[in-house]
């Protein structure tokens, strides 16, 4: 069987297993995996009932957890899809068209980036704005200004909190953060946000690169998460060196 190509993989692997309730491995089998949903204690925090149809790949076989009224119907289309396949508009439609009978469609795509170890913080120290690191105890200070909401959940969801921040200044004024939650004990989630008037000249970058250290020297796995049409977040990952680790789908309730 294949191994995991580094030691940050094969943690987020075990993260992934716990999510899933299946084993490491099965991210690296060649055929698919599909398992009926239920909650681990030590799964990432997103959520208080079990997934009705989750899907994840790191580019072999893919691992579904999905309820009981549709594993029948995922267990078939996985013995004719390939893992990577099952990410493409053909099986999508296949399984919302299976997902609408419950109320249920796929709600989005998410690409899930790793950064490479060690971590060398790829900027220079002076890019022309001052930069402060908040820790969790400080971090509701910041939730008056609700201009941030890409990097700051503002509230406690699902037991994740906001955890760590980094903020760019101009003077006394914020223009971006960058922060962090516990999605997992292991696994802390960065998330990034830069006013308007001030993108476009790296201080995403620099936040998600200092924030990344930072989460690092907490003993914490940072890891980078967006969807595949933002391609401007997926360029902020890739300028911070970060690489493309897995993708998930789920499905979310038809409002």
């Amino acid at each position: 069987m294949p191994q995991f190509k580094n030691d940050i993989l094969e943690s987020v692997a075990f993260q992934l297993a716990l999510d899933f309730a299946c084993s490491p491995e099965d991210f690296l089998r060649d055929e698919n995996t599909v398992i009926k949903s239920k909650l681990l204690t030590e799964r990432r925090r997103f959520r208080k009932d079990p997934d009705f149809f989750r899907v994840a790949c790191f580019g072999q076989g893919a691992v579904a957890a999905v309820d009981e009224k549709i594993y029948e119907f995922v267990y078939d289309l996985l013995k004719k899809v390939d893992g990577i396949d099952l990410f493409d508009a053909k099986a999508v439609f296949l399984i919302n068209r299976e997902l609408e009978k419950y109320g249920k469609a796929i709600g989005s795509f998410n690409q899930y980036y790793l950064p490479p170890t060690p971590y060398q913080y790829p900027y220079p120290d002076n890019m022309g704005f001052c930069t402060v690191v908040v820790e969790e105890e400080d971090i509701p200070s910041l939730y008056g200004d609700k201009r941030f909401s890409n990097a700051l959940m503002y509230e406690q969801k699902n037991g994740r909190h906001d955890v760590l921040a980094v903020c760019a200044m101009n003077g006394n004024s914020i223009i971006g953060i960058a922060g962090a939650s516990d999605d997992s004990d292991r696994m802390w989630q960065i998330g990034v946000d830069v006013l308007p008037e001030y993108r476009k000249n790296g201080t995403a970058s620099v936040l998600v690169s200092m924030l990344t250290r930072e989460v690092f020297m907490r003993g914490a796995i940072p890891y980078y998460g967006t969807w595949w049409s933002n391609i401007a977040s997926r360029n902020v990952a890739r300028r911070c060196g970060y690489y493309p680790a897995w993708v998930e789908m789920t499905a979310v309730t038809i409002e």
